[in-house]
């Protein structure tokens, strides 16, 4: 099999052959990346994503809080954003964040600055930007509400600035396209005292531990609630409240969470969902769809991008 690194230009970042992923993963399972890349900063990105051959498929992951990567791991390049994409800046009430920061991490620092309107981002568990595209939320918000403007760059390489006005939000949805990269966000709240607002956040954080199994390995929700119902509901009525598959079980805590209970494989935690998915579906009716996010393939069969790439060219 061919070389993908040599295939690649060159970066000022790191770029790393075969990297096992399950340590960038809540669920800590997972294979390899064919080869990861943690751009030095955004013109690294920039440059990299502008020279790569377009037939190498990119896949950036970021907190790896919401995502199943099968054992088989992830074809192409795998982007990681690190210290460089987790920068804040504040200008009064607003702030410049960095994609790659934990959402947790930004709301304790705006809540030391006494700025209110971040505190639900406590408990949500992914980095800044993949919340952006998945509109994340929780206790009645999501971050449409907070959001002013975004910059991202395409898998091209091209630089975007969208404000919010022009981004449709919908429940875990965003009409930010699937082959942009979020780079910075600009969010705006509203100052209040800073223990006020840290008070608002503790008591989230102790609502979500009495009733969301965070003390194991998860990836949050693992299904989308259908229109005006809960997956729970419809989990808990096909009888699959802890359920389990080897090491997979779907929680007795909250029957919407897929957790790794002992040491499960991507293909335990996979088809576990899908059995629930065909037992709710017999039990009332209703199709569930994945929240969480599956990536890579079942087995490692990486391309031989020799062979593709000299394919491309001969067609060109």
């Amino acid at each position: 099999m061919s070389d993908l690194l040599s295939y690649l230009p060159p970066v000022r970042g790191k770029m790393r052959p075969k990297v096992p992923l399950e340590s960038f993963t809540s669920l800590r399972v997972g294979g390899c990346a064919e080869a990861l890349f943690e751009p030095e900063d955004s013109d690294d990105l920039i440059h990299f994503l502008r020279r790569r051959p377009l037939e190498i498929p990119v896949t950036v992951l970021g907190a790896g809080s919401n995502v199943l990567i099968r054992e088989g791991g992830i074809p192409g390049v795998v982007i990681h954003l690190g210290s460089w994409f987790q920068r804040v800046f504040q200008e009064g009430a607003t702030f410049e964040v960095g994609a790659g920061i934990p959402v947790a991490e930004f709301a304790e620092r705006a809540a030391q600055e006494g700025i209110s309107g971040f505190e639900f981002l406590a408990t949500i568990p992914g980095t800044m930007g993949g919340s952006i595209l998945a509109n994340a939320g929780c206790f009645g918000r999501s971050i449409q509400d907070i959001l002013v403007e975004i910059e991202a760059v395409d898998f091209c390489g091209r630089i975007h600035w969208v404000s919010a006005q022009k981004i449709d939000f919908g429940y875990r949805t965003s009409t930010i396209p699937a082959d942009w990269i979020v780079v910075r966000s600009w969010v705006c709240g509203k100052v209040l005292p800073s223990h006020l607002v840290l008070r608002t956040m503790e008591e989230l954080r102790a609502t979500r531990a009495a009733t969301q199994p965070t003390e194991v390995c998860t990836a949050g929700s693992l299904f989308k609630n259908p229109e005006g119902q809960s997956a729970w509901k419809l989990i808990d009525t096909a009888g699959m409240r802890g359920a389990r598959l080897g090491g997979a079980e779907i929680s007795p805590k909250h029957a919407n969470f897929l957790v790794n209970r002992h040491k499960a494989t991507a293909a335990d935690l996979e088809t576990l969902g899908e059995n629930v998915r065909e037992k709710v579906h017999h039990a009332t009716g209703v199709s569930l769809e994945w929240e969480i996010v599956r990536l890579g393939l079942p087995s490692p069969q990486f391309p031989a991008w020799e062979a593709i790439l000299l394919q491309q060219r001969e067609g060109e």
